[in-house]
């Protein structure tokens, strides 16, 4: 099945990139496109601590939380630096479909309006990370040691 999601996700890009920048109607943005929500926990099985979309998941125990915004085609803030074990959660408060897709692999799946991801970092690194529909959203979370 893993073989298969990109082919997917092509499919799914080449339509949703015709209807997500059509022509808005009445505030500014593009009409946000029908779809499934895809579970964020759909792709292979990790520690990565992800909520169910809509929900953020808890925090690690001791850990911190912080939070990210997806408003007006951006994340905001870009680029944020937490402690190792911090659970970092993006809401999707844009009228356009979106998603938090990592360089190594983790991936929010669909994100509609109001729907949430969350993932808990728990190795001190750089986390890049992109909007599959939006390349030019991105992102790095940073993490230092605990």
């Amino acid at each position: 099945m893993l073989g298969t999601r990109p082919l997917l996700l092509a499919a799914v890009a080449g339509v949703l990139t015709l209807s997500a920048c059509a022509p808005a109607t009445g505030g500014g943005q593009p009409e946000p496109t029908q779809q499934t929500q895809q579970s964020p926990d759909a792709g292979p099985d990790t520690d990565a601590g992800e909520g169910d979309a809509g929900e953020p998941a808890s925090p690690a125990p001791g850990g911190k939380s912080e939070t990210v915004e997806i408003v007006d085609f951006a994340f905001a803030t870009e680029d944020i630096e937490v402690a190792a074990g911090t659970t970092v959660t993006w809401l999707q408060q844009d009228d356009s479909l979106h998603t938090v897709d990592f360089d190594d692999g983790e991936s929010s799946g669909d994100l509609e309006t109001g729907e949430s991801y969350s993932r808990t970092f728990d190795e001190p690194g750089e986390y890049p990370y992109d909007c599959f529909y939006h390349p030019r959203m991105t992102g790095t979370v940073t993490v230092t040691g605990g």
